[in-house]
C-alpha cells in the first residue's frame, strides 16, 4: 500500500465520488510518539486542545498500485499557522505523505478499521471478494453501538466467529493478491 497519486486522474475521479467539492491535497506526516496507532480523532482533538488550531475531518487515500484504491475515514490537525499535518502514528510504510480529501463532516462513527470506500482498478474476482470482505469487516466492527465506540472492539460470541471467517478468507485473499501483482508497479 502507498499514499496514492493525487495526480492521476483515476485517483480524482474516486476522490471525487466521495466528495464531490472537495479536491485531494497532500498532508505532511509528522507521527505523534508514543501514541496509539490509527487513533486520529482523539490525538488531533488532544492536539487542538493543547495547542489550538483546528481538527480537520476528511478521507486518507491509499492504493495498492495498479490493484486497488481505497479511502478511510480520518483526521488531521490544521495548525494555528494554517498549515494541515496528520500526526497519527501509522506503519511506517505509510509516513512519508497523506492525500486527503476533506469532507467538512464531523461524523466520528468511522473508526480505524475503516475501508469504507474503495475501487478496484482491475477486473480481478479476488480483488472484488477482498474489497467486499473489507467492508463487511468494517460493518462487522460498527454494528449497533459499536458505531460509536474507539479503540479496542468487543464483539458477542456470534460475531465473533463471523468476524474470524471473513478475516481468515480476507489474509488468505489477500496473499493470493499480493503474490499475483507483487510486480505490478505505480
Amino acid at each position: 500500500m502507498k499514499t496514492a497519486d493525487a495526480n492521476q486522474i483515476y485517483v480524482m475521479e474516486f476522490c471525487s465520488s466521495i466528495c464531490a467539492h472537495s479536491a485531494p491535497m497532500i498532508v505532511e506526516c509528522s507521527p505523534a510518539h508514543g501514541t496509539a496507532e490509527n487513533e486520529c480523532f482523539e490525538l488531533v482533538g488532544r492536539k487542538v486542545q493543547e495547542l489550538g488550531g483546528s481538527q480537520v475531518f476528511g478521507w486518507a487515500v491509499w492504493e495498492k498500485p495498479g490493484v486497488f484504491i481505497e479511502a478511510e475515514f480520518h483526521s488531521v490537525w490544521q495548525q494555528p499557522n494554517g498549515m494541515y499535518l496528520d500526526i497519527n502514528p501509522r506503519n511506517p510504510i505509510f509516513n512519508i505523505k497523506t492525500n486527503i480529501v476533506r469532507s467538512g463532516q464531523e461524523n466520528k462513527i468511522q473508526r480505524k478499521t475503516n475501508r469504507q470506500y474503495s475501487q478496484s482498478l482491475v477486473n480481478d474476482n479476488d480483488v472484488i471478494r477482498f474489497l467486499y470482505l473489507s467492508a463487511k469487516r468494517f460493518q462487522i466492527l460498527n454494528r449497533g453501538k459499536r458505531a460509536y465506540e474507539h479503540g479496542e472492539v468487543s464483539l458477542p460470541n456470534k460475531e465473533i466467529k463471523e468476524y474470524q471467517r471473513a478475516m481468515k478468507e480476507l489474509i488468505k485473499l489477500q496473499n493470493i493478491i499480493n503474490n499475483r501483482y507483487s510486480t505490478v508497479t505505480a
